[in-house]
């Protein structure tokens, strides 16, 4: 997040982004970097020091060749955890992390998102408590609550904006139902496929600055990272390529007819398996069979492929990302679903545009979205402005 004005250019939040991002980390580098007067300096790294978002680290080699090495700051990603939930249509995930999305302690199981929030909620809820005795942290150290959910979130008030889709879920005050658990601390919520981009981006490829996400799952959402920044489009809709128009007469969940969901969806895949006679309810049912080499469900598998890269080759096209990461369920079927990503891409796409892409799958797997979700709360606690209002209301 960039410095907005010179009070936060000159707050303890400024340095404390420098030390985390290692851009600067003796008080001689922060003087420097930051421009402030040495004491001036010395005042905010108390501040941080006093709340524990730094700590004194070892020497740097070569910072002092002679006499006493330079003290050294570092971040404190012990000083807070935060819960993180991923939710899918039919299952959930959640995580105690620290402040850098270091995962703890996991757990999770199957959910029914069609029965509403309050039910959903209060068993997150419930694998929050597990998780953290798991990591044997306490409430009292949580410093945020990190939702991922599988719909629209519009991105002002945090709330699932899909009227067919989730209709229980719509306008849904998730913020509040968290904030009412845990007095006082900051509920974020997000789309799924965004924070699995963000997360990825982040984790796995941070010299990369334009990375597309792909959610394969039950349901098909795209997340993307723009100029190193999570982009989200004006209200939140960004990357909502399940319900894209892609022809044919099948009938959405949505509603609509012809959407890419209704043909590379799990969904829909598992409703064309059930009507070859296989068993398969779940995205985990559809995998067991392609690993297993069944060949409708192989043939099934690499034909969504296609329907996906159709649609990734006009994101290239019109966005030339580096790299496109295809994470979700369906992703554990590996090379067959990729295999269709990637011939659909090098056909339609300009050469110039895939010279140099990666289409791979998601290297966080099936933690991209806890890892996400974490990552997104981490980045508004810790930034400039968070930490100069939290540490001049101490």
């Amino acid at each position: 997040m960039g410095i907005r004005n010179g009070r936060a250019a000159s707050g303890a939040g400024h340095l404390l982004d420098m030390i985390r991002n290692q851009r600067a980390r003796t008080r001689s580098e922060l003087v420097r970097a930051s421009g402030m007067a040495r004491a001036t300096v010395e005042n905010r790294l108390t501040g941080l020091l006093e709340a524990g978002y730094i700590v004194y680290g070892a020497g740097s080699p070569g910072a002092a060749p002679v006499g006493r090495p330079a003290e050294v700051f570092e971040f404190n990603h012990r000083s807070g955890i935060i819960l993180a939930a991923d939710l899918g249509l039919d299952h959930c995930r959640v995580a105690v992390t620290d402040l850098a999305a270091g995962i703890l302690a996991t757990t999770g199981g199957p959910v029914e998102t069609e029965s509403g929030p309050e039910e959903v909620l209060r068993q997150v809820g419930d694998h929050f408590t597990t998780a953290l005795g798991q990591a044997g942290k306490g409430a009292a150290e949580v410093r945020a609550v990190a939702l991922a959910l599988p719909g629209p979130v519009e991105t002002a008030t945090g709330r699932i904006n899909s009227p067919t889709m989730m209709s229980k879920w719509y306008e849904f005050d998730l913020r509040a139902f968290f904030a009412g658990r845990f007095s006082g601390i900051p509920v974020f919520v997000e789309n799924d496929a965004h924070v699995m981009a963000l997360g990825e981006q982040r984790k796995q490829w941070p010299d990369t600055a334009d990375l597309l996400m792909v959610s394969a799952g039950m349901s098909i959402s795209s997340g993307l990272v723009l100029g190193g920044q999570l982009f989200r489009g004006s209200l939140g809709a960004a990357g909502d390529i399940g319900h894209l128009n892609r022809g044919g007469g099948r009938v959405c969940r949505c509603g609509s007819v012809g959407c890419l969901e209704t043909d590379a969806a799990g969904w829909a895949i598992a409703r064309d398996l059930r009507s070859m006679d296989r068993d398969a309810r779940t995205a985990a049912d559809i995998v067991a069979l392609t690993r297993a080499g069944d060949p409708d469900a192989v043939a099934l598998v690499r034909q969504a492929g296609r329907a996906i890269g159709s649609v990734v080759a006009d994101l290239v096209g019109v966005l030339n990302p580096s790299v496109v990461a295809v994470g979700g369920a369906l992703a554990e079927a590996r090379e067959t679903l990729l295999a269709g990503i990637r011939e659909a891409v090098y056909a339609r796409s300009h050469p110039l545009a895939t010279r140099d892409l990666q289409i791979t799958h998601s290297l966080l797997g099936g933690d991209a979205g806890l890892v996400g979700a974490a990552t997104l709360a981490s980045e508004q606690l810790l930034a400039p402005e968070a930490i100069d209002a939290q540490l001049s209301s101490r």
